[in-house]
């Protein structure tokens, strides 16, 4: 009981925290918890700075891959139009020659008049007429093959190798002159003949 007693009265005579001390533990606290506020203000930052960089970095890696593709899509498509229009202008110049010569053979073509031959020399004029007839056909066969070999396609594709070209083939209205001139002079040959057969044995019975 007097050892009790004892302790009691030591612990009263143990001394109070002052009210500077209560102060500055509070204000050590207040300091302690503005510092955690600040850290993790600082790991909000580096977190957000961060996500930035790796949007950035994503970015960049889009620039990079639409660059060398696009890059890659233009270069080809320069290379294709280059040889394009070498090949195209090959053509033109092609085209542009040959049809000066076909000019130059319809008219010949066209100069031919068996109404106008003499009697006496329906022979010959007939001779001449078909050796006309004969070298532009020649020329433009010759002439077809040229285009058709520059171009990489027939000009005049076979028309029973077409299934979309119906019961009539030879009429479409995509025909081309060289089309058009070909059947003619097919189409009209057998006439042209026939006329002139027929004129030199009006004259010559005549």
């Amino acid at each position: 009981m007097n050892r009790i007693r004892s302790q009691r009265e030591n612990q009263q005579d143990l001394p109070l925290p002052s009210e500077n001390a209560m102060e500055g533990i509070g204000a050590e606290l207040q300091q302690r918890q503005q510092e955690l506020i600040h850290l993790q203000r600082q790991q909000q930052e580096l977190e957000q700075r961060k996500r930035q960089l790796e949007e950035l970095n994503t970015r960049r890696m889009e620039l990079i891959e639409g660059q060398r593709e696009i890059r890659d899509r233009l270069l080809r498509a320069v290379v294709i139009l280059e040889r394009a229009e070498g090949q195209g202008r090959k053509e033109v110049e092609q085209m542009y020659e040959t049809r000066q010569v076909f000019s130059e053979q319809l008219s010949g073509i066209n100069d031919i008049n068996p109404s106008e031959w003499a009697a006496t020399d329906i022979e010959g004029e007939l001779s001449k007429a078909l050796a006309k007839v004969d070298q532009a056909q020649a020329i433009y066969t010759q002439s077809r093959a040229k285009l058709d070999a520059l171009r990489g396609r027939d000009l005049e594709p076979d028309p029973t190798s077409d299934g979309e070209q119906g019961a009539n083939p030879n009429a479409s209205p995509n025909d081309s002159f060289f089309d058009n001139l070909q059947r003619g002079l097919a189409f009209n040959l057998p006439l042209i003949l026939a006329i002139l057969l027929g004129v030199a044995l009006f004259r010559i019975l005549k």
